[in-house]
């Protein structure tokens, strides 16, 4: 395709609704790039992914005018174009739509990650900028089209520091409101090499106008709660309830993770007394990677997390993760349940009875099948060392997706664990080689398993009991790889329900 067309300047008009920009030649353009990659088999029917070219990180998630805003780091030109915040909408963070860009690299070389802050006349976003500090823009219109850039950017700029990282690294921002102060994050590392053997480190900044920051020291120390060689990037800081604050981030050696702890607002220290991963694996292949948060209208924590890719480049590259709602349990724990608005998506329905499954065999379900839905499915695993699912099954078995739950308690090991094995998912060979998805999630003696299982072309979601959530790509070769079955290793199980829906595409040029 042509080059993308110049940005069109709308700071004079008035944009009510996405009717005003159904002509705009970015939004056209960017139409057209979706039309072209439509026959791609692993572009997703009902996750967001970019029009072509590159995505990265999640930004600046928000709602506001009665739309949800998802901010990208985007590369429109392909690999070798610097980063731009791209730009999308929804009414319900299901069914997307693409806007023109919103932030274009001016006094920076790439704009990089940062989030949002709603107020009552405007949206605030921080970001990074690199090879530059810390930079603010602000827009004032209903579809967050027209962003105004502060001035005096960066408004925290890079300062030098020596081996250890003092005084401070400045990187991935956040922001906040409490009282006449804005507060915001650097989320970064000190004390050794990233990725190899430093510790994580947050720094904490305020201003009262936006342009004038004051540096007040360090908020967060991760010390042993996370491996060596971990940073605290991506930063997103929220309340959580039970007077709690959830701390959500990501390491570039082991990508998404949260904390959970205790705020002072007086010292600003953030102590955390939970700590918990998103994604598992090794880094970047076909993975979750980073977040981006914010409490909605109606009071919900929604998270959004791009997911990377373990396949040869094709001409756009990552997915977003289906936006999750995250709460705290009456234990202090973290719970991760799929948006109730994607239900909406749900077509043609399959149920399956009750049924014992014995030691040591897979059935085929030969009633279930699909590369885009949803299935639900609740298990006793019974004596079962290991019970589960194949999806994304060929007929001669080559290919396939595991999806089980395993008994892994005992003396040493105090939890179950959950998995996505996507060793023999594809025969290709430019699909890189990939360990499962191992997380852990304990079922109490009399708790059953209860899955929601998302299967969309290249990506599989499975959460878990409400209490956990993996994530993998997946590339099948053979355009029958659709089957499902179910097995069980060393005792039987019983699956006591599971519904299949089939899903609907939100991307008219996938229907």
């Amino acid at each position: 395709m042509n080059l993308l067309p110049d940005r069109v300047d709308y700071s004079h008009s008035e944009l009510a609704d996405l009717a005003d920009l159904q002509q705009d030649p970015q939004v056209v353009y960017f139409t057209e790039a979706r039309n072209s990659l439509a026959d791609d088999p692993y572009r997703p029917a009902f996750h967001f992914s970019p029009p072509q070219n590159v995505m990265n990180d999640p930004n600046g998630l928000c709602q506001w005018n009665g739309y949800y805003h998802l901010f990208y780091q985007y590369r429109p030109g392909g690999h070798s174009d610097v980063v731009h915040w791209g730009h999308a909408i929804s009414t319900d963070m299901v069914r997307w739509k693409d806007m023109p860009i919103a932030l274009y690299p001016e006094t920076e070389k790439d704009c990089f990650s940062g989030q949002s802050l709603v107020e009552d006349e405007r949206v605030i976003a921080i970001y990074h900028g690199t090879e530059s500090g810390n930079a603010v823009a602000t827009s004032t219109d209903p579809m967050l089209v027209t962003w105004v850039k502060n001035p005096n950017n960066p408004v925290i700029p890079i300062v030098p520091v020596d081996s250890t990282g003092y005084p401070y690294r400045v990187f991935d921002p956040c922001i906040w409101k409490e009282g006449e102060y804005y507060y915001s994050l650097s989320g970064t590392y000190r004390n050794g090499e990233r990725s190899v053997d430093c510790e994580a480190v947050d720094h904490i900044f305020r201003s009262k106008d936006l342009t004038s920051w004051e540096y007040i020291g360090i908020m967060l120390e991760s010390r042993f709660l996370t491996e060596p060689g971990e940073d605290g990037a991506v930063p997103n800081f929220l309340p959580i309830g039970s007077e709690k604050h959830l701390f959500l981030f990501f390491s570039h050696k082991r990508a998404s993770q949260y904390f959970i702890g205790k705020y002072d607002e007086i010292t600003h220290k953030f102590n955390p007394e939970v700590h918990g991963r998103m994604s598992y694996g090794p880094l970047t292949v076909g993975r979750l990677h980073a977040p981006s948060a914010t409490t909605d209208e109606s009071g919900r924590i929604l998270s959004i997390y791009n997911v990377k890719e373990s396949i040869q480049y094709r001409g756009w590259s990552d997915i977003m993760s289906l936006p999750r709602v995250l709460s705290l349990s009456s234990d202090g724990n973290l719970l991760i349940k799929p948006i109730e608005e994607i239900n909406s998506l749900r077509g043609k329905r399959v149920d399956l009875p009750t049924m014992e499954i014995p030691a040591n065999e897979t059935l085929d379900l030969h009633e279930i099948s699909g590369n885009q839905i949803e299935m639900r499915v609740k298990l006793d695993p019974g004596e079962a060392s290991e019970c589960g699912l194949y999806v994304l099954q060929s007929p001669d078995k080559l290919e396939k997706t595991r999806i089980s739950f395993m008994r892994t308690t005992n003396r040493w090991s105090k939890t179950d664990t959950l998995q996505i094995d996507a060793s023999e998912s594809s025969t290709r060979i430019d699909v890189l080689a990939s360990p499962p998805e191992i997380g852990p999630l304990y079922l109490g003696e009399s708790e059953s398993l209860d899955l929601q299982i998302y299967v969309d072309r290249s990506i599989i979601e499975v959460f878990a009991n409400g209490k956990q959530c993996l994530t993998l790509r997946v590339y099948p070769d053979d355009e029958a790889s659709k089957q499902v079955s179910i097995f069980t290793r060393g005792g039987s199980a019983r699956l006591l329900s599971l519904t299949k829906w089939d899903m609907e595409s939100v991307w008219p040029e996938l229907i």
